[in-house]
């Protein structure tokens, strides 16, 4: 049976968690539709605007689904762009094949997805990822020619040990379950967990209400993942190495309060970056930014900065 999150009275709940301009309501709601990738059925969440100067594709965590996105995809919408957001594999209500939950699946749906939008129209494609989201963006934009910047929450390289470890649910989850999922994801790739078991879940966001509507909510923080998107994850290089990227700017938007990932743990990839970057600090806010006053300087500094590259032009 085809779902859509605008038949789930569930999520309304979800939107009494921030500012009413930030909330979907009868005058700025997403059409929902099914895109249809390597026999796959991805949903997707499109606030189209024909008239937009530029599209924004958001890019999820392991936390998140395309609807948890729409905290900061409303606002854009309303202030003047197309905003795309999937669910990937594994998460929302895409309905996919269980070969093709893993990252390297994540990079090509990504890639195929710009390929398809770019090919609709000629208007610059800006990705914006939220917590694993960021380090995805990073992967595709260094395969795609079809990224005119990229902006992030956070972006970890989870082969680093250091990085591996503060993102982890607990150090021994590192030491310990590391190898027993490297060894299960050889033989039984498709085996599922729950992602809070690996992943340090409990400081998704640092409400307590919302925190506990996520974490029971099965399409997105508390979703089972096979573990060969877990290993596939902590594994991946990407195709351009940070100290030679200069396919496009970057913006990290970095959570100040953030009790999951600390800016420092972004820095050790984000400060080997050769392209043209900056970082903004939200201010009070955790690592889904829905507090004051980090949520609106979020949405100034994307604003800011993609009409700062598309007047360059």
């Amino acid at each position: 049976m085809t779902q859509y999150y605008r038949d789930m009275p569930r999520w309304k709940t979800y939107y009494e968690f921030f500012p009413e301009w930030n909330r979907i309501d009868k005058e700025c709601e997403p059409d929902e539709e099914y895109w249809e990738w390597e026999n796959n059925r991805i949903h997707l969440e499109r606030y189209g605007n024909p008239e937009a100067k530029a599209k924004v594709l958001m890019l999820h965590g392991v936390g998140g689904n395309g609807r948890v996105l729409s905290f900061m995809a409303v606002p854009l919408h309303k202030r003047g762009f197309e905003v795309i957001a999937p669910d990937l594999p594994g998460y929302g209500l895409s309905r996919v094949h269980a070969e093709s939950i893993n990252y390297n699946g994540w990079i090509r749906l990504v890639d195929c997805l710009l390929r398809e939008e770019r090919a609709k129209d000629d208007r610059p494609i800006f990705l914006f990822g939220l917590s694993a989201g960021g380090m995805l963006s990073y992967h595709v934009a260094c395969i795609s020619d079809h990224v005119r910047g990229l902006i992030a929450t956070c972006i970890l390289d989870l082969r680093e040990r250091e990085v591996l470890l503060g993102s982890a649910s607990n150090p021994l989850a590192v030491h310990v379950g590391t190898p027993i999922l490297n060894w299960v994801s050889r033989f039984a790739p498709s085996m599922k967990l729950p992602m809070k078991a690996v992943a340090n879940m409990k400081a998704l966001v640092n409400d307590a209400s919302l925190l506990d509507f996520l974490i029971h909510d099965k399409t997105s923080a508390g979703s089972t993942v096979p573990v060969g998107l877990i290993t596939s994850m902590t594994k991946a290089a990407p195709a351009i190495a940070p100290e030679h990227f200069e396919r496009c700017p970057m913006l990290l938007v970095h959570p100040a309060e953030d009790r999951w990932v600390t800016v420092d743990l972004s820095r050790i990839f984000y400060d080997r970056l050769k392209c043209e970057k900056k970082v903004v600090l939200l201010e009070n806010a955790g690592h889904l930014p829905l507090e004051s006053p980090g949520l609106q300087q979020m949405e100034n500094a994307i604003v800011e900065y993609i009409d700062g590259i598309i007047e360059s032009r």
